[in-house]
């Protein structure tokens, strides 16, 4: 009997490597022929998935953002305030990045090689836009209550913690560590009570105890 291939976990798996190598090699170095040696299949079983890396690269960006999509609205949904709801992304986008750290790696070498393509993969402009759009709208309705100080601009404020994040994923990447992931997260929940909040934050815990990024896709 033939052996029945399940072709989205084949897909996944074959993702998962070119990640691998797109991190070691460099996304632009990358071959085809590189990234079938790392998942231990044949170039043209690779064609069969993919037309190019490019495609590759394209499914694991969406299977990235679909893990932190879900993952964020799972945090907010837990949190009963927007100031609360705020601080449940920011401390969600954190972890999801040390989890994710290959694709993020990858990402700030895609971009930082090709500032200009004909097709890209993905807009970094519409991510930003879109995040500092949610951002915006939290701080707004935090301030609307008295949770979020008033004085503060929303937009900006949202560009700043965006711009925040973005320099976290950097400082991961090219020093290629990162603090304490406790010592991290403290030093994200005294900035955002003493700079940005009305007062004292009771931010929401998981039942673990703490927030944690969606589980990564093997």
């Amino acid at each position: 009997m033939p052996r029945i291939v399940d072709k989205k976990e084949k897909a996944a798996r074959i993702g998962t490597a070119a990640i691998a190598v797109f991190r070691r090699r460099g996304y632009h170095a990358t071959r085809m022929a590189d990234i079938a040696e790392e998942a231990g299949t044949g170039k043209g079983t690779l064609y069969e998935y993919f037309r190019n890396k490019e495609d590759i690269l394209r499914l694991e960006f969406e299977r990235y953002f679909a893990v932190f999509e879900s993952g964020v609205k799972a945090a907010m949904a837990r949190a009963d305030s927007p100031g609360q709801r705020l601080f449940a992304l920011v401390r969600f986008a954190f972890d999801h990045v040390r989890e994710w750290e290959d694709h993020c790696a990858v990402y700030v070498d895609y971009f930082g090689s090709a500032q200009r393509e004909d097709d890209p993969v993905f807009s970094l402009a519409t991510i930003y836009a879109e995040m500092e759009d949610v951002i915006r709208t939290l701080i707004e309705e935090g301030q609307a209550v008295r949770e979020i100080d008033e004085s503060l601009d929303s937009e900006a404020t949202a560009e700043l913690l965006v711009s925040l994040f973005d320099g976290f994923v950097l400082h991961g990447v090219f020093a290629e560590r990162h603090a304490q992931p406790d010592s991290v997260l403290d030093a994200i929940t005294r900035l955002l009570t003493s700079g940005l909040f009305a007062g004292p934050l009771q931010h929401p815990q998981d039942a673990d105890g703490g927030a944690r990024s969606g589980e990564r896709a093997k």
